[in-house]
């Protein structure tokens, strides 16, 4: 039993940190196309939204797999913690306060997204490569 909620752990800090790294990749590519492109803030809101979306998707998609176990509740839990951790993030470096509804939706709609992307991978057929957890 401990060594099952150990793999559990270890599974989710592996999403985590790929869902860090593709949004690190992708806010690079939105800064460069920010000054280039001279993108209006609205456009950087939407590409910010865009790329939290893309985080969440690869980090369950990495955590949970193709026919994974608990896909549904592993997805929200991801998506939760790299959401907070993002505002404490902002928070730390100095951000703008801003409104705790909004940050709350933002929470909300990250948790649906990795539930949703989590319930849909553990639904699907195991790839032939995938090991049993």
């Amino acid at each position: 039993m401990a060594q099952a909620r150990l793999d559990t752990v270890a599974r989710i800090l592996k999403g985590f940190i790929a869902m860090v790294l593709l949004t690190l990749i992708l806010m690079m590519a939105a800064a460069l196309a920010a000054v280039y492109l001279q993108l209006s803030d609205n456009a950087i809101r939407w590409i910010n939204q865009i790329i939290k979306v893309l985080s969440i998707l690869f980090g369950v998609r990495i955590t949970v797999g193709r026919g994974g176990e608990n896909g549904f509740i592993t997805g929200v839990v991801l998506a939760v913690i790299y959401m907070v951790a993002g505002y404490a993030l902002y928070l730390v470096l100095g951000g703008n306060v801003f409104n705790a509804a909004d940050m709350l939706g933002e929470i909300l709609i990250g948790a649906a997204v990795g539930g949703a992307a989590g319930a849909v991978l553990a639904n699907m057929k195991p790839s032939k490569k995938r090991r049993k957890h």
